[in-house]
């Protein structure tokens, strides 16, 4: 795998600029690429998607799209011309690709009804995840001492609305009240909400318990993966989520994950065995699974065997073959491998 690095900008450039800057760079490679591989998140690729004849097909993979994300975040009002020019670059770049890909059917169908995109075109293809290698080579910290011999929870991920936060932020004082040994953990970056912190917001519904509270910067791996490894359950509140790396990293270590209907949490999650699934935005629901778990540690114990199960199938090399097998049918070599010769081996662009 050669991978080439485009110099950082001095500052964030504009969508159109960097785009032009990616487009640029593709078309000066000596060799063209088989494959050109784009996310369709800030239309990256959209100025290559406009080129003609140049060899290569250009693959849009899904992830989540701006106008998605400022709609959970509630961010469109004030930002409607801005918001709508993304979406626009988004949308055209995705339709003029050549293939068309997504971590979940949940994002796929939302994605295909918003842009008048035949679903047909969008291939669901999971995301892959090579657990092992993520903590090859690094030494483990400890478990901060404030959280050595308790039980807690834990919410990673960024705190912002969209990630439902703030539902989990109401749901727990009856939790912390009814358990008086329990702790909570948050780790990620936090953001604004409503004029103040989600974390300031999440203290003022939790005053009485403040003490058993625990606030963490976005962490290294190193450092995250005790606080995941030590935690009963993770809970994983998104009003709406195409498919969290979160997720599938806690049912990887074996922890029973709370998290949402409606999305691709679903398609993830298997409800009573490696997990629970409550309506998005129910601060009821999402208390009462969380009882449930804490509750009923025979349960919990038989969710965490089942976790480790289901997170079997997200590894990188099961999931991977679906993905060659899908370069193949791409380039018209389907079982028979990428065409090679002396001078020239096929490639992959991402």
């Amino acid at each position: 795998v050669t991978v080439i690095r485009l110099a950082p900008a001095r500052r964030l450039p504009r969508l159109l600029t960097w785009a032009g800057s990616v487009a640029r760079w593709l078309n000066a490679l000596p060799m063209p690429p088989d494959i050109v591989q784009v996310c369709e998140y800030r239309a990256e690729g959209f100025r290559y998607a406009l080129r003609r004849n140049t060899g290569a097909k250009l693959v849009t993979r899904l992830a989540t799209p701006t106008y998605l994300v400022e709609q959970l975040n509630c961010e469109a009002d004030g930002k409607g011309r801005r918001a709508g020019i993304i979406d626009r670059l988004e949308r055209l770049q995705t339709q003029r690709s050549d293939a068309i890909i997504s971590p979940t059917n949940a994002l796929a169908d939302l994605v295909s009804a918003k842009w008048d995109i035949p679903r047909g075109r969008v291939t669901t293809i999971r995301t892959g995840v090579d657990f092992a290698a993520r903590y090859d080579g690094q030494a483990e910290s400890a478990l901060p001492a404030e959280l050595c011999g308790r039980d807690y929870i834990l919410y990673f991920g960024r705190l912002e609305q969209r990630k439902g936060v703030h539902i989990l932020g109401q749901a727990l004082p009856q939790i912390l009240a009814t358990h008086p040994e329990l702790h909570v953990v948050f780790a990620g970056q936090i953001q604004e909400w409503r004029g103040q912190s989600l974390w300031s917001f999440i203290e003022q519904c939790n005053a009485e318990h403040i003490d058993r509270l625990h606030s963490y910067a976005r962490l290294p791996q190193n450092q995250l993966a005790p606080l995941v490894r030590g935690a009963l359950f993770v809970v994983l509140p998104s009003l709406w989520e195409n498919l969290a790396n979160t997720c599938l990293e806690a049912l990887d270590m074996g922890k029973p994950v709370i998290a949402t209907l409606g999305c691709g949490f679903a398609e993830v999650i298997e409800e009573g065995r490696s997990g629970l699934l409550v309506p998005p935005g129910d601060v009821l629901a999402l208390r009462q699974a969380m009882l449930t778990l804490l509750e009923n540690r025979q349960l919990l114990s038989a969710m965490s065997t089942g976790a480790r199960l289901r997170a079997r199938s997200f590894h990188l090399d099961e999931v991977s073959r679906d993905l060659l097998h899908f370069y193949h049918a791409l380039t018209d070599n389907a079982g028979n491998g990428f065409s090679e010769s002396a001078n020239r081996r096929a490639s992959v662009v991402r």
